[in-house]
């Protein structure tokens, strides 16, 4: 259970099951693994201990976070329907309008024509004039 790296969990728009990466950051074995690389291009370059090794680490760093960063980030938003839940803190209504592009695809593609329907929420039509009337945008549900 400590060492897996990816968490099992459902998607908040279509419930699908489906993987993210747990990790977000770097860690330890991400930094020892960055301190090994630079001693090894130390050594591969220099044949000695250079303190630009210093250089050649905080580089390896910097490559292993941006590369965790982006696998969390990528594993984060919801293949089937296009759910991203980090957008849609920051602006709610581009996660919508990314959500309803990706569910027309899905429409247009004849792969997906024999395919499993997606389970996703419904709304009634007394409940979409209540939250419209609100102001709370443009909803995305079966009606798709």
């Amino acid at each position: 259970m400590f060492f897996k790296s990816k968490h099992n969990c459902y998607c908040a728009f279509c419930k699908t099951p489906r993987n993210i990466y747990r990790k977000k950051n770097i860690g330890v074995m991400n930094i020892i693994a960055s301190a090994m690389a630079a001693v090894v291009i130390m050594f591969a370059i220099w044949q000695e201990y250079d303190p630009r090794v210093m250089i050649a680490f905080v580089v390896c760093l910097a490559i292993s976070e941006v590369f965790v960063q982006i696998r969390w980030r990528l594993a984060v938003v919801c293949r089937v329907c296009g759910f991203d839940p980090i957008l849609y803190v920051k602006d709610s209504k581009a996660a919508a309008e990314k959500v309803k592009f990706q569910l027309d695809r899905r429409k247009e593609d004849p792969k997906y024509l024999l395919s499993k329907p997606l389970n996703l929420p419904t709304i009634t039509p007394k409940k979409v004039d209540a939250l419209e009337s609100k102001g709370k945008g443009k909803l995305v549900s079966r009606s798709v």
